[in-house]
C-alpha cells in the first residue's frame, strides 16, 4: 500500500512537469474568467487570431467532420458565432494539450500510431453519432474525447520514466489485458479515466467536461445533465477500448448502457446508435459472448 502511495504521489508531482499550456491559450482562459458576463466575442476572437498556428488549427477543425456545418468556415469570428465562447475554450485547450505530448504506449503494449488512430476515429464517432442526435452534446463532448486517453498517455510516460513499464506491462498481460483500470489501480492508485478528471481541473476545462469525466465509469451516479454526458463517453469507451473495443462483450455491454440510460430518463436512439456503429463493432452484433 505504502509503495501505490508514493508512486500515485509521484505521479501527481510528475504533472508539474507536464508541457505547460500555449500563451495564446492561457490568455484566452484568463481573459475568459476575468471579463465573466462582460465577455465579448471580439475580443475573444481576437485573441485567437493573434496566434496564426491556433487559428489555422481551430478552422481546420471547424471544418472538419466534427461539426458537420453545411458551408465553409474561414473566420474566428465564424467559429466562436457558431460553437461558443465555453466550446471554443475548450477545444482550443485540447488540441493545444493534445499536440504538445511525446506519446509511447509501449508500457501498455500498445502501438503508438495505431493507438493514435483509435482514438482519432473514437472522436469522430462521438460526433458522427450525435450530431444530429443531440447537437449540443456533440459539440460539448469532442474536445472532450479528443483527450478521453490521455490519462494513459501521460501513464505510459511516467511509468517509462520510472523504469516501471515492464513490470507494468507483465501485469497487464497476466491480467490478460481484460481489465486495464484494476493493473492501473494496483500500480498508482488511480485509473486514467478518474486521472484525466484531475487533468481537466487543473488546466480549467469547463465544469461540465470535467464532472462528466469523472462520471464516465459510473454514469448512473451522475445528476441532471451531467448524466446524460457521462453515459456518451461510457458508451463510446467500450466500443472504443484499447485492446478489446468493440468486442461481442463490449458492443452487448454499449448496448445495455443505452437501456441503462432510458430507465434513468436518458434516451438515445438505439438504431440511430447502430447504424453509426464502426464496420469492426457493428460485424459483433448479436455475438454469442465469449
Amino acid at each position: 500500500m505504502d509503495q501505490i502511495q508514493d508512486m500515485n504521489q509521484a505521479l501527481l508531482e510528475s504533472v508539474e512537469h507536464l508541457p505547460p499550456l500555449p500563451q495564446t491559450v492561457r490568455d484566452l482562459q484568463r481573459y475568459i474568467d476575468e471579463a465573466g458576463s462582460n465577455m465579448k466575442i471580439d475580443r475573444v476572437a481576437e485573441i485567437i487570431s493573434g496566434d496564426p498556428l491556433v487559428t489555422a488549427k481551430l478552422l481546420q477543425l471547424a471544418n472538419s467532420p466534427f461539426y458537420g456545418f453545411s458551408r465553409e468556415i474561414t473566420t474566428i469570428q465564424q467559429v466562436v458565432n457558431l460553437l461558443g465562447v465555453t466550446n471554443i475554450k475548450n477545444i482550443v485547450t485540447a488540441d493545444s494539450i493534445k499536440g504538445n505530448f511525446k506519446v509511447d504506449m509501449s508500457p501498455y503494449g500498445l502501438d503508438t500510431n495505431k493507438f493514435l488512430q483509435n482514438c482519432n476515429e473514437e472522436a469522430k464517432f462521438v460526433s458522427s453519432w450525435l450530431l444530429e442526435e443531440d447537437k449540443k452534446l456533440s459539440y460539448l463532448l469532442v474536445p472532450c474525447v479528443m483527450l478521453l486517453r490521455f490519462g494513459m498517455m501521460v501513464f505510459a510516460n511516467f511509468l517509462i520514466q520510472n523504469h516501471k513499464e515492464k513490470e507494468f506491462y507483465n501485469a497487464l498481460k497476466q491480467n490478460d489485458f481484460h481489465n486495464i483500470v484494476v493493473v492501473e489501480d494496483n500500480f498508482l492508485g488511480v485509473d486514467h479515466i478518474s486521472f484525466l478528471g484531475f487533468l481537466f481541473h487543473r488546466w480549467d476545462f469547463d465544469e461540465a467536461l470535467i464532472e462528466s469525466v469523472c462520471f464516465a465509469n459510473t454514469p448512473h451516479s451522475a445528476d441532471g445533465e451531467i448524466k446524460r454526458s457521462a453515459y456518451a463517453l461510457a458508451i463510446a469507451n467500450n466500443i472504443f477500448a484499447p485492446y478489446n473495443g468493440g468486442s461481442p462483450y463490449r458492443v452487448n455491454a454499449a448496448l445495455n448502457l443505452i437501456k441503462e440510460a432510458k430507465n434513468q430518463g436518458i434516451n438515445f436512439n438505439m438504431e440511430h446508435f447502430i447504424a453509426k456503429l464502426p464496420d469492426f463493432a457493428k460485424a459483433n452484433l448479436n455475438k454469442p459472448i465469449d
